[in-house]
């Protein structure tokens, strides 16, 4: 069978845009009687695989954006109103133009060096800095490859997601779709699917007992389980340790604490060093999210649209922090408006929130079920049906 060749671009800015990326190629590359391969290409840094041989000709200032990228890490973590001041005042007028004389052309270049390397068939960005050059690059080309975007934000759309020559926008929520509509994006043109998943993330079958053991847990103590992105972010320590003094007294002692701490490696370390009041499993990165979820009996998170994208998915209640500024806000009243959850501002409040909903099973139970509506078990399947149906077209326009 022919394959057909599609050029992924993502970066790692945070975890949810390469997330939703291998989400797709796993995607693609289990279900091989689709004739489909993806192919990943970072064109925000320098060094990407892809392009081995750059010889310094796709742009002037690689080693700029490489720092860039390179510190949003720690910039939510350490300072997260600097990356909301940032997120807003791009979206002023002129700030596209000014990225685009400053980095801009580097990107173009870099993804045009990489639709000739790959010879794609169609183009898809899960990133808004890639968006214009996307386009650009595409028309410099000659080539009429479909140009697709998935906005990786459930709620809240920057302005830089939108560019009225993208072919067909994908999207996680209705709000994000009319956020679009509301950047100028005809209705035509965007698909509500869901934010693509890992396909792992709708296989799960397991009760949370079962996988408690499956994992080596105690299947009969309550569990909970705590994250702060890929990055470790969200005051992680502050909240994990106020709910150890409140949530684990009163004989409650038994419950399990998990706590994944992302690329944070000092924080791993601190947590590792820590008492606790009881038992306590303490992660970094993990492959196996889906089944860590799958154990609990409530996510504790920042609220990414990734994590709360694949928290919705296995059907666990979520208690949400104070959101990035920015991409993150419009999450909280999506998840807690349609009851699948609640939100804390600060440890204390985590703390009380977090120990009345241990102590309500009944009501706990009905916030995970209030997360069936909201799952969308096959988005990434209607991704590469929508891609595949794309491909189709421009070979045979007239069709």
């Amino acid at each position: 069978m022919t394959s057909t060749r599609v050029l992924v671009l993502t970066s790692d800015t945070g975890s949810g845009h390469r997330s939703v990326s291998r989400a797709l190629v796993a995607g693609a590359s289990g279900a091989p009687e689709r004739g489909i391969e993806l192919i990943e290409f970072d064109p925000l840094v320098s060094g990407d695989p892809l392009l081995a041989q750059e010889r310094g000709t796709v742009g002037v200032r690689p080693a700029l954006m490489d720092r860039v990228v390179g510190l949003y890490g720690a910039v939510i973590v350490r300072a997260p109103w600097a990356w909301g001041l940032a997120f807003h005042l791009a979206a002023l007028p002129g700030m596209r133009s000014i990225y685009h004389a400053l980095h801009g052309r580097t990107v173009t270049s870099r993804i045009r060096a990489a639709i000739r390397a790959t010879r794609a068939q169609a183009v898809v960005s899960v990133h808004p800095l890639v968006n214009d050059a996307m386009v650009a690059a595409s028309d410099s080309e000659g080539r009429e490859v479909p140009l697709i975007t998935v906005v990786t934000d459930l709620v809240d759309v920057h302005p830089w997601w939108a560019n009225g020559a993208v072919d067909r926008y994908v999207v996680g929520t209705g709000d994000a779709a009319g956020a679009l509509i509301g950047l100028g994006i005809e209705p035509s043109r965007i698909s509500v699917t869901g934010i693509p998943l890992r396909p792992t993330f709708g296989r799960v079958t397991s009760s949370a007992r079962e996988m408690r053991e499956h994992l080596g847990l105690d299947p009969a103590h309550p569990t909970v389980l705590f994250m702060g992105g890929g990055d470790g972010a969200g005051r992680l320590a502050e909240v994990v340790g106020a709910c150890d003094a409140v949530v684990r007294s009163r004989g409650k002692e038994v419950t399990r604490f998990v706590v994944i701490c992302g690329r944070n490696e000092p924080l791993r370390a601190a947590f590792e060093a820590r008492e606790w009041r009881g038992p306590t499993t303490i992660l970094g990165q993990v492959a196996n999210v889906h089944e860590w979820m799958t154990a609990s009996d409530v996510v504790v998170t920042k609220p990414g649209s990734l994590t709360v994208s694949e928290s919705l998915a296995i059907g666990r209640p979520l208690l949400l922090g104070p959101p990035l500024p920015g991409q993150e806000e419009g999450n909280i009243p999506f998840v807690c408006d349609n009851g699948a959850g609640m939100a804390y501002r600060d440890a204390t409040e985590a703390s009380m929130l977090l120990d009345g909903m241990l102590a309500d099973p009944a009501s706990l139970w009905e916030m995970g079920q209030r997360t069936f509506p909201l799952r969308h078990l096959k988005a990434t399947e209607r991704v590469l049906d929508l891609v595949q149906s794309l491909v189709m077209k421009s070979r045979n326009p007239q069709s």
